[in-house]
């Protein structure tokens, strides 16, 4: 009995041992990044540019089976593949080989303008349904909100706007509203969601070098009206 418990011990050991020292090309794969971009290309030779403007290069597709499509909008988790912490002396400039571990889809729209929703009708088909902003940022051409709102029915879609304000806003200040429409839905239970804007239309009017703010506001079901300002320092536009 003795003896075989030996054995079992010994086993679970050198089992340890090998999962804990597996790796591919010599990458830990334990080693994640999470980083916003978007789809250049399509299945099964694409790539993923950025927000920091550096482009993935996909050496090892661990998720194969997902579907993309250009310029489709991603988070993207994935491993970088270097030797000794020195990048692989086939990556071009601006580029880095990488394992692609998944691909997260991140919903993307565009910003909607407040002379667009200027009568009561228009403002309340995108509804008055408090949301709470978790996090915020600039990233390339987009504004990143991580949001959470209340819902019940998992079948019932939900709706999340964001409204420029032309009367408000100036050169060097930038107003927007995140506004959400739940269609009814009834406020159970706390969902998470992402989702980017697009306002490179707003953006293409900041001039180079400008320090500018952006200024978020939104209606928060416990806390009532909030707002966050982003600082834009010496922004520059492509």
């Amino acid at each position: 009995m003795k003896g075989r418990f030996l054995k079992l011990l010994s086993l679970v050991i050198i089992l340890t041992i090998s999962l804990a020292s597996c790796t591919k090309e010599g990458i830990d794969l334990g080693k994640f990044n999470l980083s916003y971009g978007v789809i250049v290309g399509t299945n099964p030779d694409y790539s993923v540019k950025l927000d920091n403007g550096t482009t993935l290069t996909i050496r090892v597709n661990r998720v194969p089976q997902i579907i993309v499509k250009d310029g489709q909008r991603v988070l993207v988790d994935y491993t970088i593949l270097e030797d000794d912490n020195k990048p692989a002396v086939s990556a071009l400039p601006g580029t880095q080989p990488v394992i692609l571990n998944y691909i997260y889809d991140i919903l993307a729209k565009n910003v909607i303008m407040s002379s667009a929703v200027n009568t009561v009708e228009k403002s309340d088909s995108i509804g008055h349904d408090y949301i709470d902003v978790l996090d915020s940022w600039v990233g390339s051409k987009y504004l990143n909100i991580h949001f959470e709102v209340l819902r019940e029915n998992p079948v019932t879609k939900h709706m999340i706007s964001l409204v420029y304000d032309e009367e408000r806003s100036t050169a060097t200040d930038k107003y927007f509203t995140l506004r959400h429409n739940a269609f009814g839905d009834r406020r159970a239970y706390n969902s998470f969601g992402r989702v980017s804007f697009n306002i490179e239309n707003i953006l293409s009017t900041i001039s180079d070098g400008s320090n500018v703010k952006i200024h978020l506001e939104w209606k928060s079901d416990f806390y009532g009206d909030q707002s966050k300002t982003i600082v834009l320092s010496n922004w520059f536009c492509d």
